[in-house]
């Protein structure tokens, strides 16, 4: 589905040149779940700012569908790719609802004339997509997101995210500023989201347990190339251990 061709990303300021990635080749098919493991300055928010537009390549070609969208902009990608990002506040705007946020969210890709921005049958549909997780989130609509925790924030982020579904999903740490067991929920709601809807998915992710336990395939950044790319029983045989081992070498 997605196609990354010789992607190379140089940064220069003048002083400094720094080469973040290098020729890197990745093909993802269709409902394909990746995680992405890699040290700091390995090429991973690059890699993602590349995919949805933040930034342009220094060199290289993105497909998508077989279609060049090198040219496309960060805001014509966001019909089709949503990102999460490790911080919540990110994903939102904490002066709204979590009702005025998910309508927002629902309206992604569609055509928006002069009409009401909330109407009764969205508060229903917001409910009971809320009411899936169990956690009490659909009896406080109206509430502003600044007064939810930063876990129930993640949550109703990952939702606003894959309400209208999209055709890749982006997840950049989105459980690394969350204590371990709100990350686990987390988790928990992320695989049922994916798994539901079938997203093309790629997640950053610096917990080696989450990397081997969820996704169909890992793939380890080092240095802005691919060392490792591995997938089924091959992926699922791996421990943390092995995987800090040949993340430290």
């Amino acid at each position: 589905m997605i196609e990354l061709q010789n992607i190379s990303q140089v940064f220069d300021n003048g002083v400094e040149r720094n080469q973040v990635l290098k020729c890197l080749n990745l093909t993802i098919p269709e409902g394909q779940f990746v995680t992405v493991i890699g040290g700091n300055g390995a090429g991973k928010s690059t890699l993602f700012n590349i995919i949805n537009g933040n930034i342009r390549p220094t060199s290289g070609s993105i497909f998508f569908d077989g279609k060049d969208i090198q040219r496309k902009s960060h805001s014509a990608r966001a019909a089709m790719i949503a990102r999460v990002y490790q911080d919540p506040n990110f994903g939102l705007c904490p002066d709204l609802t979590i009702a005025e946020n998910m309508a927002l969210a629902n309206s992604r890709g569609k055509w928006r004339g002069l009409q009401w921005a909330i109407r009764k049958k969205d508060i229903a549909f917001f409910k009971e997509r809320l009411a899936e997780f169990d956690l009490g989130l659909e009896k406080m609509l109206r509430k502003k997101a600044s007064l939810f925790s930063g876990g129930q924030r993640q949550v109703v982020t990952l939702l606003m995210a894959t309400l209208q579904k999209p055709r890749l999903l982006l997840l950049d740490e989105h459980t690394a500023a969350l204590d371990p067991k709100i990350a686990k929920q987390v988790m928990c709601i992320t695989k049922k989201l994916v798994d539901e809807q079938k997203i093309t998915t790629i997640m950053i992710s610096h917990n080696m347990s989450d990397a081997i336990t969820y996704g169909d395939r890992l793939i380890m950044l080092n240095r802005g190339e691919i060392i490792l790319d591995v997938s089924g029983e091959e992926k699922q045989n791996l421990t943390p251990a092995e995987l800090i081992t040949m993340f430290e070498s």
